[in-house]
């Protein structure tokens, strides 16, 4: 069941060529935003221990890029929590765009190294399930940031260069 929830997920969302409401229709609302991260926060845990798992079965075994990829998915976990500690209520997205875009950086990075490698296909739907998420809060702060969540605080403000623009997700 849990590998055919992101198809599911994206069988939803639609395709906005066909006239449905995509994931870069910034029509998320804060709510959205709280169970993304929450989601984020739970199965990162689930995640860092059958990435483990999987190196251990892996040609990286006993390697120092296996411990790098280890603290990567560790660093990954305790952002992703304190990303959810700062979404908060979600009334203040400015508190939590410094975590939101080291959330996603780290996401993208482990989106690379999964690519790479050859693991399990339970670590695979975990992390596709993460990355359906972050998929979420990176579409979110696109939209907050350029007008369509709160286009008082970006009037006559050029936003061309910043961090959400460049969004791996």
């Amino acid at each position: 069941m849990t590998v055919f929830l992101p198809l599911i997920a994206s069988a939803q969302w639609g395709n906005n060529d066909r006239g449905g409401r995509g994931r870069n229709d910034n029509r998320y609302d804060s709510r959205t935003l709280r169970d993304a991260a929450r989601r984020v926060e739970n199965r990162s845990g689930d995640f860092q221990r059958h990435l483990d798992s999987a190196l251990d079965r892996s040609r990286v075994d006993n390697t120092r890029r296996e411990d790098n990829i280890n603290l990567l998915a560790a660093e990954f976990r305790n952002v992703a929590s304190q990303f959810r500690n700062r979404i908060g209520d979600g009334r203040d997205l400015n508190r939590s765009s410094n975590e939101a875009q080291r959330l996603l950086n780290l996401g993208s990075r482990i989106d690379r190294i999964i690519g790479r490698l050859r693991i399990d296909p339970r670590t695979q739907s975990e992390w596709s399930q993460i990355r359906q998420d972050l998929r979420v809060i990176g579409d979110f702060f696109r939209g907050y940031y350029n007008g369509g969540y709160d286009n008082d605080r970006n009037r006559g403000r050029n936003t061309r260069d910043e961090w959400w623009r460049r969004l791996p997700f």
